[in-house]
């Protein structure tokens, strides 16, 4: 419950409130002047502070505008005990700050009514700034990342960010370096203790960037080896020192770390390195919120590290085609390309050395009856065309296949009879691996960025429509405050809880999307009634809607006949929580696609092995040429018009089908409706 003050100089009013509030349930903190009460919020920060009018030294009038005017204490709910009826009087006490008025002989249950409402708004207008702050600090937070490079001053600047949102002393990031993998540890069991932290460091990792506050002079410069082990299984690191070993504990008390938190940041389940936050000078760990806030945050850091190590992986790719093509400047410089003559048969009649060397053979080996590597097109107009560059793959004697470029130049005696052919050839295998590597890259940069752009857009678009509901509402209970009645600010307040919870379920959505990428889903699956866990399903949604899409529910055995005497679908191993993601996704979209009073025709059927649902609506369809991108994140069918949505649906859909093992199908027609087809395997 709530902490409350009560300042009253009247010692049997302040008794009575006292016994009151503390039968509610709240701890009660009492004084009886305004000095001590001043003292007393300053020291306890209380959630609600109950003060009479009129009061020798400080007066409540006077007391209220001190709380008020400190900007830690204003939030607290604020109510003035008074006698007072005249409207000059309210007035004085609204512009002092007062949150509610009660009226003195005091009312118990006026007072605790109002009391409730009070502490409720006040948790809430709490709750919606929190979730504010983290929002707006997750969407700059990505945007800095998704408009930055891989610079050191972006991730500075977006730790910065997140260690105050965290109200962290210290916030890093780092990943490995290449080829760390296969870096030789039998030495270490040679090391005597006095260099036990060696083996803690971050072999193969490199910090990336840091942000610190005032307060961490310090910080870890090397991990034990159970953390590395802990964050390369995907697990993430949070706590106290006194809740790791003794040598890890030291390490942390030594440097002044009151509590620890790092993510894994993993690319397609793979660790590739670690976003990490510390306390300095308080033992707190991170509440829930937080940590929400964090592994939210987690995936677009991720993500742009993907992206910095594509770029960075062209960048190579790029420099390796240059030195490759310098390389093969200086071989043409040398005189050290393949260089051969052949018979218009294709019979070689000289080559010379770095042609021998490359296929391993002598001059008169070469010479001795063997044929170039690729016969020329003599059907060609020669004398029009009498040289021809071409590609040609060949196999070595070792098997191995490279790719060659020759050149072929015709030769002619003096009366224009054609003699034979000069050939100058290039190993380029090397080249085109390069070309195909970086045009690779190239495509998977394009992708992150298409994806980086919906992404942007459905956020900005999806959650623009809750936060005006909720900023609209709270600053019509902030005005009018005291002046409605308890009904219609129970009204608004269920405005601000609707628009919370549609927000936070769009997060939900995100997080399900970049959780599954990073193959962090849990899969627990479980006995569950699927006649009964359909039912009510189905009934939940016919409430929510109010009945204006009919749902006709009916079940069958696999061999299509209708089930009598009561017989039901055997019980069934699943996730019962992703389970609720599929039928409940497939039929919220059949309702919303769907005119009003459309049917929805939902169909259980099962096997022996397997069960399956289909849900059929009667609405506008999908376009054939939308259903290979169906299932894709963020994308919706261009058909839909202003009905919203954000595109995560049936991505959800398919992660959570395909972790049971099954498949889902379509069959659609614009204009007429669409039924989806479920199949999962019973066990």
């Amino acid at each position: 419950m709530a902490k409350i003050l009560v300042v009253d100089d009247d010692l049997t009013d302040l008794a009575i409130l006292q016994r009151l509030l503390e039968k509610e349930g709240h701890e009660v903190a009492t004084a009886v002047d305004g000095s001590e009460g001043l003292l007393l919020a300053g020291e306890q920060y209380p959630d609600a502070i109950i003060c009479d009018w009129m009061m020798p030294g400080i007066n409540g009038i006077d007391f209220c505008r001190k709380i008020k005017a400190n900007p830690e204490l204003a939030p607290i709910f604020f109510v003035l005990l008074t006698a007072r009826q005249e409207a000059e009087d309210l007035v004085e006490g609204l512009d002092a700050g007062a949150d509610e008025f009660v009226s003195k002989p005091i009312e118990a249950q006026r007072l605790l009514a109002r009391m409730r409402a009070g502490l409720r708004a006040r948790n809430l207008t709490q709750q919606l700034s929190r979730a504010n702050q983290y929002l707006a600090a997750l969407v700059e937070v990505q945007g800095r990342l998704l408009a930055g490079d891989g610079a050191w001053k972006t991730y500075k600047e977006s730790l910065a960010i997140l260690g105050e949102a965290m109200g962290a002393s210290r916030a890093y990031l780092c990943d490995r370096h290449p080829g760390s993998e296969g870096k030789d540890k039998s030495n270490d069991k040679s090391k005597d203790k006095s260099n036990d932290k060696s083996n803690g460091s971050i072999e193969g990792m490199r910090l990336r960037a840091e942000w610190h506050h005032s307060t961490a002079t310090q910080g870890l410069t090397v991990l034990p080896s159970s953390w590395l082990e802990t964050l390369g299984r995907g697990d993430a690191i949070h706590g106290l020192p006194s809740d790791f070993s003794r040598e890890e504990r030291e390490l942390l008390e030594s440097l002044g770390i009151g509590a620890i938190l790092i993510l894994p940041l993993t690319i397609n389940g793979v660790f590739f390195g670690a976003i990490a936050c510390e306390k300095h000078m308080e033992a707190s760990l991170w509440n829930w919120s937080e940590l929400e806030f964090i592994s939210a945050v987690t995936p677009a850091f991720s993500l742009h590290l993907e992206r910095t190590a594509a770029e960075e992986e062209k960048t190579q790719l790029i420099a390796s085609l240059q030195e490759s093509e310098a390389r093969y400047r200086a071989i043409v410089e040398d005189q050290t390309e393949l260089i051969c003559r052949f018979a218009p048969d294709g019979t070689i009649t000289f080559a010379n050395n770095a042609y021998c060397r490359y296929f391993a053979k002598t001059q008169a080996q070469i010479v001795e009856g063997c044929l170039v590597p690729g016969i020329p097109d003599l059907e060609r107009d020669i004398d029009r065309y009498p040289v021809v560059t071409r590609e040609r793959s060949i196999v070595l004697a070792n098997g191995e296949t490279r790719i060659h470029q020759w050149t072929d130049r015709a030769i002619f005696d003096p009366r224009g009879q054609l003699l034979g052919f000069q050939a100058v050839g290039q190993d380029i295998t090397d080249r085109k691996q390069a070309e195909e590597d970086q045009l690779k890259a190239l495509k998977k940069e394009k992708e992150l960025s298409e994806l980086r752009t919906r992404l942007v857009a459905m956020v900005s678009h999806e959650f623009r429509t809750p936060l005006t509901t909720i900023l609209s509402a709270a600053d019509l209970l902030e005005y009018y405050l005291g002046k409605w009645p308890i009904d219609k600010q129970l009204q608004y307040i269920q405005r601000i809880q609707v628009a919370s919870v549609n927000m936070n379920e769009l997060l939900e959505d995100v997080l399900f999307v970049g959780r599954s990428d990073a193959n962090k889903i849990p899969f627990n699956p479980k006995e569950i009634d699927l006649y009964q866990f359909c039912r009510q399903l189905v009934q939940e949604f016919q409430e929510t809607t109010k009945g204006q899409n009919p749902i006709h529910f009916g079940e069958h055995f696999g061999t299509g006949e209708a089930c009598q005497g009561g017989a039901h679908p055997p019980v069934a191993c699943m996730d019962e929580k992703l389970l609720r993601k599929i039928l409940g996704n497939l039929l919220s979209n059949a309702i919303k696609y769907s005119p009003k009073n459309g049917e929805i025709h939902f169909h259980l059927t099962w096997g022996d092995k397997k069960v399956v649902f289909q849900i059929q609506d009667s609405g506008i369809g999908i376009p054939k040429d939308e259903l290979p991108h169906l299932f894709e994140s963020f994308h919706r069918s261009k058909n839909v018009g202003t009905i919203p949505g954000s595109g995560l649906g049936l991505a959800i859909v398919k992660r959570s089908v395909q972790l049971h093992g099954g498949q889902i199908s379509v069959q659609t027609e614009v204009g007429k409706g669409t039924m989806f087809t479920v199949t999962l395997p019973l066990k």
